[in-house]
């Protein structure tokens, strides 16, 4: 009886390696493929902000002098996607003794006025239906109390 004679190790890493190669390409072929001028859309999503009145302890100016308000908002920026439902709770943390005002006032499309008192809160709600850069700003304290609202198209 012959003996058995030992096998070439590395014939059978190269077949392996081979099969292994002929896998991954079929897998990736079987992905479904994404066009270049296709995006993914994003989910609508509910996006939440917490909005609060401030004053800029770094504008030290009169402001009768010069007509300069040290208010501004916490947030200069609200960024959400086309689509999503933003809810925005608003405070007016100015102490109550004072009765200054404050707003949150966006124009077109999305008209927004939201006027509190010293020392009131309120929650705004809404779907960001168009996609653009819009301003929001406190009728009383431009132009330093002011932000964008950044709504990302689809």
């Amino acid at each position: 009886m012959e003996s058995a004679k030992p096998r070439n190790g590395l014939a059978y890493v190269s077949i392996g390696i081979a099969v292994a190669a002929i896998a991954i390409s079929l897998a990736v072929a079987s992905l479904p493929q994404q066009r270049a001028d296709q995006e993914e859309v994003p989910v609508p999503q509910t996006r939440e902000f917490y909005l609060f009145t401030e004053v800029d302890e770094n504008i030290e100016v009169e402001e009768d002098a010069l007509g300069i308000p040290p208010d501004k908002f916490s947030l200069e920026e609200i960024t959400v996607h086309q689509g999503d439902r933003v809810i925005i709770h608003f405070y007016n943390l100015e102490p109550e003794e004072t009765q200054e005002h404050h707003t949150f006032t966006v124009g077109d499309p999305y008209q927004m006025n939201i006027d509190l008192n010293a020392n009131e809160n309120e929650t705004i709600e809404f779907v960001a239906s168009e996609s653009g850069i819009f301003e929001y700003q406190c009728v009383f304290h431009p132009p330093t109390m002011r932000g964008q609202l950044v709504v990302l198209g689809e």
